[in-house]
């Protein structure tokens, strides 16, 4: 029926009593179906969707077919308003229309969310339709709502609200997340029902344009949990429920109260329209390959959102490591601490972060994900793996599907962090480091996002934890141990732990890297290994030097001052280190012995060259000191830690040298030359003892200078009549660098280690 140019516009309706819904009476074959589109456009509005949702249910699904790829910009905008009868007309078109089309309009509704709305802005001046205004023509002008000729419209009193007049519609912040779990829920009914010779054509599609579009928005837990719900879907073919076991008067009864209750009652999906142009021999004879293309396909998307969640969600991720930490070592954490992460993880948002963190390994597990056999074959020689068939716009075999390095790597943290949260004891069988290094140093060097992100340095620092420090290490003498190959990966750990603790931003992460290191050198490493990283950490280079580190809080006298320390509990063990070792093996070398004090001697105690520029005179200004001078007291601040480590480890030394006889000193050495090591300890001690007072005698230097620097500043400081100090001038700013407690710090260990010496009266 067409519409009149002059007729019908403005009429008053024939019988206001009996006023026909447009959507029913405009239905086809009343006009057709183009029409019926067009009228929907101007017509279809929040208050009367569910005329809409029934008429689509109503036939034998040609309404659906012929329209339903065309409803989804009309129907997604009203999501805003009426979000539960928008989505329930999704789901009527992604059950009953023609599934090839609707899957291309999904796709591409899709490719469209998350963009910036500038971006898309089209030109005032053009319309809706896309067509542009040319120069010369006269702008198009909207009629508004459009009447029929013959069909009775609806009075002005009656007209439906526009959706912006709605109280209570979806804030913008939301709406594109409903539309994201409204399009992935669409595709889990979608897919299944395409009935084609290369189904996986459809999903190498739709599944990009999917995860583009979560990738753009927020990746909340809710939008997460419905991508998590659509993959489960695609590859699980669920059973529909059975019926209730009671009399037919029963059934009877719950029909009617549903059709009183006007609960919406959705058909079961048809069938592909267009299989039957595909005769079932191609159907059967690819289908076996396109199943195992279909999953992989599933399976590198759930991967990938794994990946994306973790590393990059905008929602708060309450810590892992810290909590296996409150767990298995609660002394290792300081009683603020613990009680800060209780309130942690009892919180709301860390049950439903632990919730998703479970849904991601049960999905893994319903997607047939075997997490060890797919990290081994990232490693296989190319030989053993099937051989890479010619690349395609879409792939012809599942080998042409890679997965995501960190997406194996975070499900495998994930799996064993959940194991030993819930259990509450190390994973059975235990972590192999060894197998999942090559991935955890692929992820590390090539994914830019994993260093930047905390969550994801957490995760994997909580499965370094479990491996490093809650399981014992393999006995020496279990069969296929490659001791080698162990103090390899271990080396290549401590490596990944030093850069955390060099460059990571968060402070706790920082603290856990430390910790889990700590555990590698005393209760892992040989001693050719804690030798290596001892010296490693000695010989950072200087800030100012090439290569030098300027990090956030681990600058190269923080490293070093880790070493010093590292050294000193090998030396004299604490009783934390002694139970750290006593988890090890019988034969395990523990400690180290006391003549690699010696061999340290020239890292552990340098000649402080820069002892001789310390400027002489003190109240110097700024622009007053030489550019020589600034270098070495900015060289001095950053090396300041590992001096005062240095004389801690010095002042025991030297008490252990002065009573040989009580064996203070812990030297594990070969009973049969006992005489000949003891003769080497001592003048290895000797010349470590001897290069340690020249660094005291420096030292004091510097102590003496900034004693009196402070000194100046604190005299031009006077009290000011609001209460405050403000300096009378400026004339220390060159030692700001250096803080007053450092000072003191370093005061109190030379204090040591004079009173050890015997010269506690010198000055």
């Amino acid at each position: 029926m067409s519409v009149g140019a002059n007729e019908g516009l403005n009429d008053p309706p024939r019988n206001s009593t009996l006023v026909e819904d447009p959507l029913v009476a405009a239905l086809p074959p009343s006009t057709d179906y183009i029409t019926y589109l067009t009228i929907l456009e101007y017509q279809l509005k929040p208050q009367n969707i569910q005329t809409l949702n029934r008429l689509l249910q109503e036939d034998d699904g040609t309404l659906a077919a012929e329209i339903g790829w065309d409803l989804l910009k009309l129907v997604l905008p009203i999501l805003r308003v009426e979000p539960t009868k928008a989505k329930e007309c999704l789901e009527i078109v992604a059950r009953r229309g023609n599934p090839r089309e609707v899957i291309v309009k999904v796709s591409e509704e899709l490719e469209n969310l998350g963009h910036n709305d500038s971006e898309g802005e089209a030109d005032p001046q053009d319309h809706e339709d896309g067509l542009p205004t040319f120069a010369g023509e006269a702008p198009r002008v909207h009629l508004g709502e459009m009447a029929l000729a013959g069909m009775p419209t609806v009075p002005q009193s009656e007209k439906l609200m526009d959706e912006s007049d709605v109280e209570g519609q979806v804030p913008d912040a939301a709406i594109e997340e409903l539309k994201l779990q409204s399009l992935l829920s669409m595709l889990s009914l979608l897919h299944p029902r395409i009935k084609t010779q290369y189904p996986s054509r459809f999903l190498a599609t739709s599944l990009p344009a999917a995860l583009g579009a979560y990738r753009r928005l927020s990746m909340c837990s809710e939008s997460t949990t419905a991508f998590l719900n659509s993959l489960f879907k695609l590859v699980n073919k669920q059973r529909p429920a059975l019926p209730p076991r009671v009399s037919t008067s029963s059934i009877l009864e719950t029909i009617s109260s549903q059709v009183v209750s006007s609960t919406p009652i959705i058909p079961a999906p048809l069938p592909d329209p267009e299989s039957k142009t595909e005769s079932q021999t191609e159907l059967q004879a690819t289908a076996e390959n396109e199943n195992a293309i279909n999953q992989r396909l599933v399976q590198a998307v759930f991967f990938e959102i794994l990946d994306e969640f973790t590393a990059a969600s905008s929602e708060a991720q309450p810590p892992l490591t810290a909590r296996l930490r409150a767990q298995f070592e609660p002394q290792s954490l300081t009683s603020s601490r613990r009680a800060e992460l209780l309130s942690t993880i009892t919180s709301p948002t860390a049950d439903s972060a632990h919730a998703l963190r479970k849904r991601f390994v049960s999905t893994a597990n319903d997607l047939q994900i075997n997490i060890k056999t797919e990290i081994l074959n990232l490693d296989k020689p190319k030989s053993e793996l099937p051989e890479q068939e010619e690349e395609h716009e879409y792939p012809s075999s599942p080998s042409q599907i890679p997965f995501s390095n960190t997406g194996l790597l975070f499900l495998r943290c994930a799996q064993v962090y959940l194991q030993a949260v819930t259990e509450r004891k190390p994973p059975h069988p235990p972590v192999n480091l060894q197998h999942i290094l090559p991935t955890i140093l692929r992820s590390w060097t090539n994914d830019t996002r994993f260093k930047q992100s905390a969550p994801a340095v957490d995760s994997l620092l909580s499965m370094l934890y479990i491996g490093l420090c809650v399981q014992a290490p393999p006995p020496s003498n279990a069969p296929f141990v490659d001791q080698a190959a162990i103090q390899s990966t271990l080396l290549a750990i401590y490596d990944i732990l030093r850069d955390t603790f060099t460059n990571c931003p968060d402070a706790d992460l920082r603290d856990n890297a430390h910790h889990i290191a700590t555990h590698l050198l005393h209760g892992h490493a040989t001693r050719e290994t804690r030798t290596k990283i001892i010296r490693d950490l000695l010989e950072t280079p200087n800030s100012s030097s090439p290569g030098g580190l300027m990090s956030f809080g681990a600058q190269p006298g923080s490293l070093k001052s880790l070493s010093v320390d590292w050294l000193k509990a090998e030396l004299y063990p604490t009783q934390m280190v002694k139970t750290i070792m006593s988890k090890n093996r019988e034969d395990f070398e523990p400690g180290l012995p006391a003549t690699k004090l010696g061999e340290f001697a020239d890292l552990l105690f340098p000649d402080l060259e820069a002892a001789k520029v310390v400027p002489q005179s003190t109240g110097k200004s700024k622009s007053k000191v030489s550019d020589e001078e600034q270098k070495a007291i900015d060289a001095f601040a950053t090396e300041l830690p590992f001096y005062i480590s240095s004389l801690n480890l010095l002042s025991v030394a030297a008490k252990g040298t002065g009573s040989k006889e009580t064996g203070t000193i812990v030297a594990t050495e070969p009973s049969n030359s006992a005489d000949v090591s003891a003769q080497r300890r001592d003048a290895e001690l000797d010349s470590a003892l001897a290069r340690g007072k020249t660094m005291l005698a420096n030292l004091e230097v510097w102590m003496r200078y900034l004693n009196e620097e402070y000194s100046v500043a604190a005299a031009s400081r006077s009290p000011s009549p609001d209460g405050s100090n403000k300096r009378k001038r400026d004339g220390t700013e060159h030692i700001d660098v250096i803080e007053r407690t450092e000072v003191f710090a370093l005061e109190d260990a030379i204090g040591r280690v004079r009173e050890v010496l015997g010269q506690g009266d010198e000055k």
